[in-house]
């Protein structure tokens, strides 16, 4: 019965036999940082494809303020939009706009209505066309929270009660609104 107990012994003890300190450290560290690269793809966004950003959470529109110039058929009607927020990469050409009334229709802008996108000395960085919906001056500058849209709506009705229309194009999707004063 001697015998057999140590040759028990000696069978676990060989069974008893793990990795180095060294191999079992490196596996730990290698292990974090594959979670960690993981963890921070999900957070930071990088497995968004294409196409997959909403215009909601790259820019934000604060309500706008109303000037009146002229009386009559010569009336014009500024409304002066200040960009609240704007992501690192939305550019201006990356944005359309339009009105529409409070049932929906859009507003046909008058063929010399303009948008300009003033930046932060004053001057226009950017001229966005209603009539045509296209940029003629900056549709490549980014957009930032220190810009003005300044929208003038020359010869027109007030467009207060209807919606200030920006839409995404590119690889931004969505619309915002802000209602007119």
């Amino acid at each position: 019965m001697n015998s057999r107990d140590k040759s028990q012994r000696r069978w676990r003890k060989k069974s008893k036999r793990g990795v180095s300190p060294i191999i079992a450290t490196i596996l730990l560290v290698a292990i974090t940082v594959v979670l960690a690269a993981v963890l921070y793809i999900l957070i930071s966004g990088l497995t968004k494809g294409p196409g997959n950003t909403p215009l909601g959470t790259a820019l934000a529109l604060n309500t706008p303020g109303e000037a009146v110039t002229g009386a009559g058929a010569a009336t014009n009607h500024w409304y002066n939009f200040s960009v609240g927020a704007a992501s690192s990469g939305l550019t201006l050409g990356s944005m359309q706009f339009q009105v529409q009334t409070p049932s929906g229709q859009i507003v046909a802008a008058g063929g010399s209505w303009t948008l300009n996108v003033y930046g932060l000395t004053g001057t226009v960085v950017g001229t966005y066309s209603l009539a045509s919906n296209s940029w003629t001056l900056g549709s490549t500058i980014g957009a930032s929270s220190q810009q003005i849209i300044s929208l003038n709506a020359i010869q027109a009705a007030s467009l207060s009660g209807d919606t200030f229309i920006v839409i995404g194009t590119g690889s931004y999707q969505g619309s915002i609104s802000v209602a007119m004063p």
